[in-house]
């Protein structure tokens, strides 16, 4: 099976990233404090049954590196039932291990804009059988969408991810509230193509789920559909040609010498699922027959800006009128 209307897909995705309308949200995110973080979360919870998805792009140059785990009991303590931890291969004439990941973006979104740092275990979903991505961290300055509040605020200031015209990236990304923080310098000029792992790469994206830290209640996993195409390869960088500074995201996890550097010099447009939302993808040709579909219909369905602000302003209105209730029954 093969994709169908890559063009219209890409150009679907784009048309729905507005920066009027994430500069909205942005404002709208504020008044989000007024809700307690549970009516927050269902009324989003709600809104993923009409719009099931997000549209949203990588820029080029996104840059993932992976540490061999250190503390392998610490690692498996971090993971909800649902997940075993497991080795895996990384490009596909790799040596499988144990790896923690992390992966260093800027994105744009239906509903967020910013750089975007992810830190992950690798582990097996005892359920579907599937690789997953699972994540231990996510540091942005930008909203950030997880279990437990729906949508959180931007925990750092300073969240820099960039490139110059020598082929070097600079990193340098910390959180406001702990000081936690990573900073690199490098080059990605000696990155050579290399085939990528598709367990991991193409049906670990399918699979992405959660640690102890973001789960408050049911364990519900998530998809992304995209292009198989934009996972097949990346750069293979020199682990020395990236120079660490400073790392303190968690100390003693994992060692502290990149294995491996993975860079995607080309954007990647994915759907992703709502939150509360888990599509279930079966194989490659599965995310093409779902990937085709979303490429074929008139008109992309997700969430948006205007949703949030839209379930935000409903949940204060029902707050306000509970309050109001309270006191005049009091």
């Amino acid at each position: 099976m093969e994709i169908q209307n890559e063009e219209k897909f890409i150009k679907g995705v784009e048309s729905l990233i507005n920066p009027m309308e994430v500069s909205d949200i942005l404002f709208f995110q504020k008044l989000k404090r007024l809700l307690p973080a549970q009516i927050m979360k269902r009324v989003l919870y709600r809104a993923s049954k009409k719009t099931p998805y997000i549209g949203f792009a990588i820029d080029p140059y996104s840059l993932f590196l992976f540490f061999k785990l250190k503390d392998i009991e610490f690692a498996k303590s971090l993971l909800t039932d649902r997940y075993e931890l497991a080795k895996t291969k990384l490009f596909e004439d790799d040596e499988p291990d144990y790896y923690m990941g992390i992966g260093n973006l800027s994105t744009r979104a239906s509903t967020f804009w910013g750089t975007r740092q992810e830190v992950y275990l690798i582990a097996t979903d005892k359920e579907t059988g599937l690789l997953s991505f699972i994540f231990l961290d996510i540091l942005s300055n930008t909203i950030i969408a997880h279990p437990t509040s729906g949508i959180a605020d931007p925990n750092c200031e300073r969240a820099i991810f960039t490139t110059n015209s020598k082929g070097e990236v600079i990193l340098d990304i910390e959180e406001k509230k702990t000081g936690r923080k990573l900073r690199f310098t490098g080059s990605v000029k000696r990155g050579k193509l290399r085939r990528l792992d598709q367990p991991l790469w193409l049906m670990g994206n399918t699979s992405v789920g959660h640690s102890k830290k973001f789960l408050q209640g049911e364990d519900i996993p998530f998809a992304v559909i995209f292009d198989p195409a934009e996972v097949v390869e990346a750069l293979d960088i020199p682990p020395e040609d990236i120079h660490i500074t400073e790392n303190t995201l968690f100390p003693g996890l994992a060692n502290p010498e990149i294995s491996a550097a993975i860079c995607f010099p080309f954007a990647q447009h994915y759907i992703a699922d709502s939150p509360g939302i888990y599509t279930r993808v079966k194989d490659r040709d599965d995310i093409i027959r779902k990937y085709n579909r979303l490429a074929e219909s008139e008109k992309f369905v997700t969430v948006s800006a205007k949703t949030i602000v839209k379930q935000i302003t409903v949940g204060i209105s029902v707050s306000i009128l509970i309050a109001i209730l309270l006191l005049m029954i009091f």
